[in-house]
């Protein structure tokens, strides 16, 4: 296992590199193929058209939807790297690709638009529904290069770190609770004491949304109070949870779910029946919003990071992972090093 590093000591661009292609044609990577997860020597991906580049992944971040996948909860191609959480290094680019450069830093939205529906043809690309996402329905990025189409990339600015860039996206889909118009001046309770509940209070503070509870599960169990509450948001979605959240929420209130659930999730009527709730279910917010955020200081992530580690520590890091959602943890391929 690597030193897991004090996140506040890493530095913008501290894994920043000269992009040059690599004279030899395989690559690490963290494979799930068949029901076996496995650290393999795989081929290194090439440009598949001329609007794609290739980025050397500087850091990838684990979350719920890697183990799931890595758990055969979700389904997946076989074989498929995992992971969809990094920032990186462009080494590559196609012959039409006018976005980005060699040598330029970016992070990727992970959420990949087929391009050819009716949403796609109206540039509604967050609308699309035959979406793919890395590490599930295409090759990730726990590896130490990954292809996506241009259009995914999102370019840094120098002032963000690397560590930083790849919370890009669990800030996004944390943003995307704001699509349910809660007001300021209501009172709201985040569901869970746990890494994503603490940044759904960061991101709802910078936003000036003060009036808010954070639910532990397990010291706040028995002092939950009923129909308290206009907005409650779940960060770990079970009938448990569910349940909590119609005894929490004041009728006509607001339910905002957004956890990646693999399991079905049972709805008892007749609670919700006698509370009425507008129940909104969300996705992504703004990636360039996220950005910005991380960017700018107005949310810091560095005390929920767990620590970087080699892709040869899986087994423990996704050990840890599965018992403790308190700290992310973070791999690095050594292509950078």
């Amino acid at each position: 296992m690597t030193t897991a590093p004090n996140p506040t000591s890493i530095k913008p661009g501290v894994f920043r590199t000269h992009a040059t292609r690599l004279p030899r044609l395989r690559m690490k990577a963290l494979v799930r193929d068949g029901n076996q997860v496995s650290v393999q020597l795989m081929p290194r991906p090439e440009l598949t058209d001329a609007r794609s580049v290739v980025v050397r992944v500087t850091v990838a971040g684990l979350c719920r939807t890697d183990l799931y996948a890595a758990d055969g909860k979700i389904k997946t191609i076989d074989p498929v790297i995992l992971g969809h959480e990094f920032s990186g290094v462009i080494d590559e680019i196609g012959a039409e690709v006018d976005n980005v450069k060699v040598g330029q830093r970016v992070t990727v939205n992970p959420n990949l638009p087929c391009l050819n529906c009716q949403y796609c043809r109206a540039n509604a690309f967050d609308t699309c529904q035959n979406s793919t996402f890395l590490g599930v329905d295409r090759c990730g990025c726990f590896a130490e290069f990954i292809c996506v189409p241009a259009g995914t990339i999102l370019p840094l600015p120098d002032t963000i770190s690397d560590l930083a860039a790849a919370y890009t996206e669990p800030v996004a889909a944390s943003l995307a609770v704001l699509k349910a118009g809660f007001r300021r001046e209501e009172k709201g309770m985040i569901y869970g004491n746990n890494r994503f509940s603490q940044l759904m209070e960061q991101i709802l503070r910078a936003y000036d949304f003060n009036n808010i509870t954070v639910f532990d599960t397990i010291t706040d169990r028995g002092l939950l109070d009923d129909s308290s509450f206009d907005y409650v948001i779940e960060t770990m979605l079970t009938n448990e949870s569910l349940s909590d959240m119609v005894r929490a929420i004041r009728p006509g209130g607001k339910m905002v779910l957004k956890s990646r659930q693999y399991d079905p999730i049972d709805l008892n009527m007749t609670s919700l029946l006698k509370k009425e709730p507008v129940m909104h279910i969300v996705n992504y917010g703004s990636f360039s919003e996220a950005i910005e955020l991380l960017t700018t200081g107005k949310i810091n992530v560095e005390s929920l990071v767990d620590g970087i580690y080699d892709l040869e520590d899986y087994k423990q890091v996704f050990a840890t992972a599965r018992n403790k959602e308190s700290l992310k943890p973070f791999f690095s391929t050594g292509a950078n090093r």
